[in-house]
């Protein structure tokens, strides 16, 4: 028996929707909103953007406690995407697997912090959440297969009992089925900066002065686990033609059972902590306020690992042929009958990728500049700030304005501009640049502070106005704007 040529092509219908998650937070824009001292360093104040300015500490109160909340807000959208297994396996083609997309801003505790009173001097504690970007995807379903095997086949006594020793058939072989098969897949990828700030400030010569130390995690997670498998059989009559001068008017019936067709496994981890020094200074005058401030981070090493593991059938499956009701005929040369002919047992191929991320990571240095206006009743500010690596492998930017208004009930209003960027090992990790925007106010219950905003962002307006237009589909649900909360006890 030996087996020439074997091509197997599927077209793939998928029955069952998918879901896939895109989630994302700019903690630090949503803040801004929350008050403008989180983003602009010259109105920093007390708990509100210490962990940016740590010179607002100083015009504080003697205590206070500080949490605030971003809610989340989603586009859900019912989509299709095509996944090219054709150029991962030769035997099977594009797939298109129907899918309900979402994006969502992730809510959630955006900062919790905590100040008090040392004789001259305020010190703040507190951990601010930082960009966050994650992907969620999982699908089973229960695709059907159309597909078609041609065979250039030798029949010889081990395929058919009745052709005598050291003879040999050529034919070619064709047959088209349809299948079942079940799709299990299931993927999540995770990449988050937190901040944990600890800060001392005092006024000094009429100014606010601040130093304070930073720890920020990196973390880096990834997992994908996809599986073809289930049972492409098929029972009908099969087209065999001899090659040869053989003459063959048995028919045929044929079956396949294939398992596992393709098997895909992979993940990813890195972590890395990036320990930061930093300081500011805020000035106050009657009609007008700045604020600088700054940080550096030390060098580290990135540690992590991945694995990628594939296993996937090669063109060449086992053939088994029930024989008992052929007829063999050696002096005409002439075959009769009928029998069945059985594919099964695919060859697997696998392969495995793996390898340990080790590299050092150069430490980054930055500065935020701001200064705010205000006159009677009226105020608007402007600040930009930028962190950078010697190396090109970290960079985040920062900018906007800020309008306000006092009254009984203040109100503010602003846009910022969002950006940063990691270079880990080779791997490019972004949060998208963003622009936000959104208006709020706060107001006083005794010794309490109660924030409200609403505020949106332009990658929750893409997601609900130029995604749509790219995937292609129906949006289903769409919501824009979000509110926040925050809450202040002092005294």
């Amino acid at each position: 028996m030996s087996l020439l040529c074997c091509f197997l092509c599927l077209q793939i219908n998928i029955e069952v929707n998918a879901l896939a998650n895109i989630y994302y937070s700019y903690s630090g824009s949503n803040l801004f909103f929350i008050n403008p001292g989180f983003a602009n360093p010259s109105m920093s104040r007390g708990l509100l953007g210490f962990p940016l300015n740590p010179a607002g500490l100083s015009g504080s109160d003697n205590f206070e406690v500080m949490v605030c909340y971003g809610p989340s807000m989603k586009t859900k959208i019912l989509t299709e995407f095509a996944v090219p297994f054709d150029t991962i396996a030769p035997i099977i083609d594009t797939v298109k697997i129907p899918t309900d997309l979402g994006i969502q801003q992730s809510g959630g505790v955006d900062f919790f912090g905590v100040l008090f009173k040392i004789k001259g001097w305020r010190l703040g504690i507190g951990v601010q959440e930082g960009d966050y970007i994650g992907l969620d995807f999982s699908a089973v379903t229960k695709p059907t297969a159309d597909y078609e095997i041609n065979y250039d086949y030798t029949f010889t006594h081990a395929d058919i009992q009745g052709i005598p020793i050291g003879y040999s058939i050529p034919v070619h072989i064709e047959f088209e089925g349809k299948g079942d098969l079940i799709l299990t897949a299931d993927g999540q990828a995770r990449f988050k900066t937190n901040t944990l700030a600890f800060a001392a400030a005092r006024r000094f010569l009429s100014m606010d002065i601040g130093l304070g130390w930073k720890i920020t995690p990196v973390l880096l997670r990834g997992s994908f686990y996809s599986l073809f498998n289930g049972a492409l059989r098929t029972i009908g009559n099969v087209l065999v033609e001899p090659t040869g001068d053989w003459t063959i008017n048995a028919s045929f019936e044929a079956e396949i059972d294939a398992d596992s067709v393709i098997d895909l496994q992979g993940d990813a981890e890195v972590d890395f902590y990036l320990s930061s020094l930093y300081w500011g200074l805020k000035k106050e005058w009657r009609y007008v306020s700045i604020g600088l401030c700054g940080e550096f981070s030390f060098p580290t090493f990135i540690n992590g690992d991945w694995e990628f593991i594939t296993s996937i059938p090669t063109e060449f499956p086992k053939i088994r042929i029930d024989d008992d009701n052929l007829v063999v005929d050696t002096l005409n040369k002439v075959i009769s009958g009928h029998a069945k002919i059985v594919v099964y047992d695919f060859e697997r191929d696998d392969k495995v990728a793996q390898d340990v991320i080790e590299d050092l990571f150069l430490g980054t240095g930055g500065i935020t500049a701001g200064i705010n206006f205000h006159l009677r009743r009226f105020e608007t500010g402007l600040f930009a700030g930028i962190n950078s690596s010697s190396d090109g492998s970290y960079l985040k930017m920062r900018a906007g304005l800020n309008v306000g208004y006092r009254t009984f009930i203040p109100l503010h209003a602003g846009v910022i501009f969002h950006f940063q960027y990691f270079d880990i090992d080779g791997i490019p990790v972004s949060a998208l640049p963003v622009i936000s925007f959104g208006a709020g106010t706060d107001f006083n219950i005794k010794k309490f502070n109660i924030f409200l905003n609403l505020s949106g962002n332009t990658t929750q307006g893409a997601a609900s106005f130029i995604i749509p237009g790219i995937v292609g589909g129906e949006k289903k649900i769409s919501v824009l704007m979000s509110l926040g909360i925050g809450l202040r006890f002092h005294f």
